[in-house]
This record gives structure tokens, C-alpha cells and sequence, in this order.
């Protein structure tokens, strides 16, 4: 008797699947069709319109339309959840647990996909994230009470874990316990590619140094860009540190040994090393950096990257984490637009942590890294 319940019941949301399948078909049809008709409808009006011929759009019309379609489509990703099919809502509305099925976690993944691109997410790392949450949703019981929110939660879980494995260093802490101890003062070496934000970067932590207590000097070492000498200056006048510098094509690593030195005979706390910017395909560079290394030891070394520099970035980090052992990642110009998905990168596939966020051009304006901020721009509550 009760086999022949059961299968009565999955006969029956058997042909309401198919049934929603059918309908869904059927709209996906519709859609494009009333689209492709309005496409017609508007350039038949600027015919009518007679304006002016060109060339190049008449040429181009069937891609100009593909692009409206597009614009059409464009939502903000994951703002607006999906749901699940039909078929679930009814085993949810019967059962106190549901095991989720491919159609219901696909479409949640794809809004991801897309979310995880927009945000600057490596597009390999946004692959492999997509497909582990989709091996680990699939066949997964939720309460069946709130099916869509469990699912999002699941993958705002997933996201937190890969954002808070690498738990970074603490600057502060690490300084004041230096300074404690007493005898030789902090060093930190600041590197980068160019354009990354390093100097202004070095002047917020200067900044931050100060404000809790501990004295630094800067080191000027970028002999390389022009300028870079007088912007480290004028940073060290505007905060009352000091700052050592040389002339342009001297030894970085002399300045910074220098720079050192310094701190030593005025009993200063903290020395940070600027570096000259250079890209990770640079050879004669990279070695200079190690130099630098070698010779003056620092205790600390923070890769400067801005937060907009997409897949470049990953690729930044491993280079240079290759040639210096990396500490951690400060990313820079997250007021400009960024979304700090890059260090969803960064996190999935090395082991250098994230420390700070840039977030201006005030020496205020430097917050602790918070997976929690990146989180909920890739995929709001």
C-alpha cells in the first residue's frame, strides 16, 4: 500500500518537473523573441528618422544587437537570489529536510561565477571555486523550511573559510614588541610593481606607527623613479618623521643600510625601506631586490598591489613571493571602484595573507584586512 503512495507521489513531481521544464522552455522563447522583435521595431524608427548613414554600425548591426540583449540582461550579481525549482519546493513543503539537486544549486553558482569576475577574481580561481561548491552542495540536506537562504549561506561559508586561512602578521603588535625589547629597530621592506601606491602606502603606515607610539624613519631607496626621492620627503615633512635618502642611480641597498644605521644612533623603532617599482618580468630588478635583502634583513616584507589590478595581481604575488619570501599583501585603491576579490586569489593559491586595505589618498585611510568586507561585496546579505 504505502509503495504504491510513493510512487503515485514521484510519478506525480516527476510530470510537474517536466511540466515546469516545458514552461520554462516557452518563456526562454517568448523573451527572445519579443526582444528580437523590438530590435526590429528600433531600427525601423531610425530609418524613419532618416539619420545619418555610417558605415560602420550597418556593418556591425547584428553585433550592436547581441550587445542590447546583453545590456538587458545585466543585473548587479547576487543581489537578487535565484530559487529553487519547483519540484524541491514541494518535497520542502512535505519534508523537514531536502537533499538539493544539480538545477537548484546551478543557477546559484552561476550568479557566483559572474560575481566572482566582476569583483576582479582570478577567472581560473573562480572555476575551481564554482566547481568545489557545486561537488559540495549537490546531494546536500538543508532544512527545508528556507531552502534559497541555506544555500547562500553555504556558499558565503565557503567564501569565509578560503578568505580567513592565512591569518597575517600584526605590525603593530610585532613593532611594539620590538621595541620592548630595545636594541635593533624594525625593519620592513615595501616592494611592488609600479604604480601599486608603495610610497603613499609606506606614509599611512608611518602614519599608523606613530599614532600607537612608535618613531620610524623612512628609507628613500627608490634611486629609479623620478621624483620618488621628493615624495618620500615630502611625506616624512608632512607626518614629522625622518627620512634618509641619496641621489638618483645610488645603491637602494646602501641607503636603506643607511637608513638602518640611523635608527640605531637616534634610538628610532621602526625603519621603512621604499623600494623602486618594478614589474615581476624584470630580471636585473628582481635581483637588486634581493640584494636588498640580503644586506639589510628586514624583518618584514609587505608586497604593495592595487586592488584593481584583476589577474595581473596573482600572477604579481607569486613572482615576487618567488624572489622574497612575502610576509603579507597590503592592496591599494579599493576607493576606485574594487571590490578586494583579488584576494580571493591571493588566499586559494598562496600562502601570503592580506594585512590592509588601501582606501585613499589620506594617511587615515589605510583599514586591517576584513574577509567579512569582501564577502559581502562579492555576494550581499
Amino acid at each position: 500500500m504505502f509503495e504504491g503512495l510513493r510512487k503515485k507521489f514521484s510519478d506525480f513531481v516527476e510530470g510537474l518537473s517536466k511540466k515546469e521544464e516545458k514552461k520554462e522552455k516557452e518563456e526562454v522563447s517568448e523573451e527572445t523573441q519579443a526582444e528580437e522583435k523590438k530590435d526590429v521595431v528600433e531600427e525601423k524608427k531610425a530609418e524613419k528618422r532618416e539619420e545619418p548613414r555610417d558605415e560602420r554600425k550597418e556593418e556591425n548591426k547584428e553585433e550592436q544587437r547581441q550587445e542590447r540583449k546583453e545590456a538587458r540582461k545585466e543585473e548587479k550579481p547576487m543581489e537578487k537570489a535565484p530559487d529553487v525549482t519547483l519540484v524541491t519546493k514541494i518535497k520542502g513543503a512535505l519534508l523537514r529536510k531536502v537533499k538539493i539537486g544539480e538545477k537548484d544549486v546551478d543557477p546559484f553558482l552561476e550568479q557566483l561565477r559572474v560575481a566572482l569576475l566582476q569583483t576582479d577574481v582570478n577567472y581560473d580561481v573562480a572555476e575551481k571555486i564554482v566547481s568545489n561548491l557545486h561537488q559540495n552542495l549537490v546531494g546536500k540536506e538543508l532544512e527545508s523550511k528556507e531552502l534559497t537562504k541555506g544555500i547562500r549561506e553555504e556558499i558565503r561559508n565557503s567564501l569565509m573559510q578560503t578568505l580567513s586561512k592565512n591569518s597575517g602578521v600584526d605590525l603593530l603588535k610585532l613593532a611594539k614588541e620590538r621595541k620592548a625589547k630595545g636594541g635593533e629597530p624594525f625593519k620592513i621592506l615595501f616592494l611592488g610593481p609600479n604604480g601599486a601606491g608603495k610610497t603613499t602606502t609606506i606614509a599611512k603606515i608611518a602614519n599608523m606607527l606613530k599614532g600607537n607610539g612608535i618613531m620610524c624613519v623612512i628609507s628613500a631607496s627608490d634611486t629609479f623613479r623620478a621624483a620618488a626621492i621628493e615624495q618620500a620627503a615630502i611625506h616624512a615633512k608632512k607626518l614629522s618623521v625622518d627620512v634618509i635618502k641619496g641621489t638618483y642611480g645610488a645603491d637602494p641597498a646602501s641607503i636603506a643600510f643607511d637608513a638602518i644605521a640611523y635608527a640605531r644612533a637616534h634610538k628610532l623603532d621602526a625603519v621603512l625601506i621604499d623600494t623602486a617599482g618594478r614589474q615581476e618580468t624584470n630580471k636585473s630588478l628582481i635581483e637588486e631586490l634581493k640584494k636588498m635583502v640580503r644586506v639589510n634583513k628586514p624583518d618584514i616584507c609587505i608586497f604593495i598591489g592595487e586592488g584593481i589590478a584583476g589577474n595581473a595581481l596573482l600572477d604579481q604575488v607569486r613572482q615576487f613571493n618567488e624572489a622574497t619570501k612575502l610576509d603579507g599583501v597590503i592592496l591599494t585603491k579599493l576607493d576606485v571602484d574594487a571590490k578586494g576579490g583579488n584576494t580571493l586569489s591571493i588566499l586559494s593559491e598562496t600562502t601570503v595573507p592580506v594585512l590592509y586595505f588601501g582606501i585613499g589618498e589620506g594617511y587615515a585611510d589605510l583599514v586591517p584586512y576584513d574577509p567579512k568586507l569582501v564577502v559581502d561585496n562579492i555576494m550581499p546579505n
